[in-house]
């Protein structure tokens, strides 16, 4: 009678392993979402910065690069690369275990 409870509890088991898998795989899609969303508004961001460089470029006024001392600053790209290294991180964190 034995042999016949144990694939119940097998199964039980193993269900209980592809719930677990299923919850850490919705957080680790959480946070690949959010790098996704990080890494396409720090894509804007520079395309912005290019065609502002561009514009400064031909309308032969201040150089690129002063246009851009000028402006933003290197202190959000810092926080940016930050921010994005520690979202990472996270995304890294996914283990495989099987049951």
């Amino acid at each position: 009678m034995k042999a016949a409870e144990e694939p119940t509890l097998n199964l039980g088991q193993t269900l209980e392993w592809l719930r677990k898998e299923l919850a850490e795989m919705q957080v680790q899609d959480q946070r690949l979402l959010l790098t996704l969303r990080h890494l396409h508004s720090v894509l804007e961001e520079l395309r912005a910065e290019n065609a502002h460089w561009e514009e400064a470029r031909s309308s032969g006024g201040m150089s690129p690069i002063r246009a851009r001392a000028g402006s933003e600053g290197r202190g959000r790209q810092l926080s940016s690369s930050r921010e994005l290294a520690q979202l990472l991180q996270g995304a890294d964190s996914r283990r495989s275990s099987l049951p």
